[in-house]
């Protein structure tokens, strides 16, 4: 067969094999159109059977397709200064594109990275690491605005860490301060357990307060041992040395005071971490 005959013969089947993706797009467009007879039911226009009929023709659409760009690049590569060849094989090329996608549907928007700098954001804010929280935050806004997605939630996320660190960094300063220069005070490192509480930051929040209780015990063991030994002084010293007994028992009931609200915190905090925190 000379070579104008097979160019012609490659063209001739193209122009086939897109008159069938015609026929069997047809069919599929009518499939999903419900017909007079048909029961719609709770709104749906097409019957999960016509779906599937649709979608089955426009499978056979698509391999019809790939068979015409098949023969025009065949057509082509016989004559391959042919202008309406070359038209023909990017319009037919493109309309498989374009029928793949319709058939694949749409792709997944990788969404790891967002979800990772979130969900990290998230367990540095609990850790009482507000930058890194913000920073991590601000980066699952990023990843979101690169998809083209709405950053909602994300972006709420941040806005509440930047307006709550912002309300109480003075308060977060001043503690730090205070216990700069007292570490094992009770009372600033208490407030500073309640500080983080305030703020939603659970685990850090937890940990504070349980250095609290153990330094509360430990003060407490001391005053009960100098409580004996002051004791044993007064029986054998003079009257006036039983006042010091008495003081010391205003000590000891504040602290067990002291130790019983951390004990009520501590339960309370990790009542909220079972139910809020996965982990």
């Amino acid at each position: 067969m000379s070579t104008h005959a097979c160019f012609e013969k490659h063209k001739e089947l193209a122009n086939r094999h897109e008159e069938k993706v015609r026929i069997l797009l047809e069919e599929s467009s009518k499939a999903l159109k419900p017909g007079p007879d048909r029961v719609v039911k709770a709104g749906l226009s097409a019957s999960a059977g016509s779906a599937g009929l649709a979608c089955k023709a426009v499978r056979e659409a698509v391999a019809q397709q790939r068979l015409a760009v098949r023969e025009y690049r065949e057509a082509s590569r016989l004559r391959p200064r042919d202008t309406e060849t070359q038209q023909r094989l990017r319009a037919a090329s493109l309309a498989l594109r374009s029928l793949q996608d319709a058939l694949d549907g749409p792709k997944p928007r990788p969404l790891r990275r967002f979800l990772a700098h979130y969900n990290l954001s998230i367990r540095y804010w609990d850790l009482g690491k507000a930058k890194q929280a913000i920073a991590e935050a601000d980066r699952a806004c990023q990843e979101l605005r690169k998809v083209g997605l709405p950053c909602g939630c994300a972006e709420h996320n941040l806005l509440l860490m930047m307006q709550v660190h912002a309300e109480y960094r003075g308060e977060h300063r001043r503690l730090l301060d205070v216990l700069e220069r007292s570490p094992e005070a009770l009372h600033p490192n208490y407030e500073l357990g309640i500080h983080f509480f305030d703020k939603r930051q659970l685990a850090r929040a937890e940990a504070q307060l349980r250095f609290t209780r153990e330094r509360a015990r430990a003060v407490s063991a001391l005053q009960l041992v100098e409580h004996d030994r002051q004791k044993l002084q007064a029986s054998s010293g003079p009257a006036d040395a039983l006042a010091c007994p008495a003081q010391d028992g205003k000590k000891a009931g504040r602290m067990i005071q002291l130790l019983e609200d951390v004990e009520d915190d501590l339960d309370f905090v990790a009542g909220l971490r079972q139910l809020w925190c996965v982990e």
